[in-house]
């Protein structure tokens, strides 16, 4: 009888989506033994996640704790310091580890790995976009973690560009979807109205790009639509403002922060969901309305709209700075109601090859890569 193979996974904290992904590894790989490493529990995090940990097995949480990177209206990020992962790895006694990201712990990670002669891949939501204005030892640290290391997993085509840029080798890559459980959407989207409201869902901060949705809703002040807005945020009074000047605030409705039951209803009573970001690694919020049957309209900065939106089939990738070519994807939306009906049918099936069992391929196969790679 083989032995499992120990996989040792460094993540930061427990999101839904990730733990939901790590489950299903754990339950469906038996060849595998995976451990999650995470740097710290939601409670030392700014985002408003429960802790659904109790899915997962052979977990394990560093010492450590979230500092602030920056925290204005234009953006809520942070970064952990840590201890112990050296201590954690001696523990798990991992036959491959499996590094996301690249701050300090990963670089440790890394270090435990070549002292240990143990392989590592390289996991990473980044792009070249979203990683535009870093830092040079940021930079470094990114060449150093990619330079040794066996395979790549890269969350979107975007994600496995940057990491060509950056030095890794396009053989060694393999693309696991960045993806939530689909499943609990199952049977949601059947009563598809494309009468509905308008949805954006995310933080109300500068990087969600809600003003530049409003200024290309005041162009079409003419159709009937209103706006709902699903999140919370220190920019909000500005959004509110903008939207006051705009004259269009009667419009919109605040739905605050929604969760869970709450949030699919409020996806499956809307008739186009828009995603007008400046900046997201990938972005699951057009996932999450496809997987109820609405069409997206989604900013070119997010890796999600170039890997799930086809251009007059499940939505439009837009340009969000560009006011009246926005406006003018809008009104040509909202104006033909059977086309929004057919793009709802499509973005429903679009979104079934997100199931974890088309995503977690890739990083298995990246596993295996490491194995092959370092013997």
């Amino acid at each position: 009888m083989s032995m499992k193979r120990k996989v040792a996974i460094l993540t930061n904290i427990p999101s839904p989506y990730r733990v939901d992904f790590f489950a299903y590894l754990q339950k469906n790989f038996a060849d595998y033994e995976f451990h999650i490493i995470f740097q710290a529990g939601n409670g030392a995090s700014f985002r408003e996640w429960e802790d659904d940990t109790d899915k997962l097995s052979d977990v394990h949480f560093l010492d450590g704790k979230a500092v602030a990177d920056r925290n204005t209206k234009s953006d809520k990020k942070e970064f952990f310091l840590t201890r112990g992962v050296s201590d954690v790895l001696k523990e798990i006694a991992p036959d491959v580890c499996v590094i996301s990201e690249y701050n300090q712990t990963a670089i440790q990670m890394r270090s435990f790995c070549t002292k240990n002669h143990i392989p590592y891949v390289s996991w990473t939501d980044g792009t070249i976009h979203s990683e535009r204005n870093l830092h040079f030892y940021h930079r470094l640290a990114r060449k150093y973690l990619i330079s040794r290391a066996a395979a790549y997993i890269a969350s979107s085509q975007d994600s496995a560009d940057n990491q060509i840029s950056m030095g890794a080798d396009p053989k060694k890559i393999s693309i696991s979807e960045l993806a939530v459980d689909i499943h609990q959407f199952d049977g949601r989207g059947t009563n598809y109205d494309p009468d509905g409201y308008l949805l954006a869902v995310g933080g109300l901060i500068e990087r969600k790009g809600i003003d530049l949705l409003l200024r290309a809703l005041e162009k079409c002040k003419d159709l009937n639509w209103n706006l709902h807005l699903a999140g919370t945020g220190d920019a909000k009074e500005d959004i509110v403002k903008l939207s006051e000047e705009l004259g269009i605030n009667d419009r919109i409705v605040y739905r605050g922060y929604l969760k869970g039951e709450d949030l699919i209803k409020e996806y499956e009573g809307s008739s186009l969901c828009v995603f007008p970001t400046r900046e997201d690694c990938f972005g699951l919020v057009p996932l999450e309305a496809m997987c109820c049957a609405v069409p997206v309209l989604g900013a070119k900065f997010a890796a999600s709209s170039r890997d799930l939106i086809v251009d007059g089939k499940t939505g439009y990738v837009i340009d969000p700075f560009d006011t009246d070519s926005f406006a003018s994807v809008i009104r040509l939306t909202l104006s033909n109601k059977e086309k929004l009906a057919e793009m709802s049918k499509a973005s429903k099936e679009a979104s079934l090859k997100y199931d974890f069992k088309y995503t977690s391929l890739g990083y298995i196969e990246a596993i295996e890569k490491a194995i092959l790679n370092s013997k």
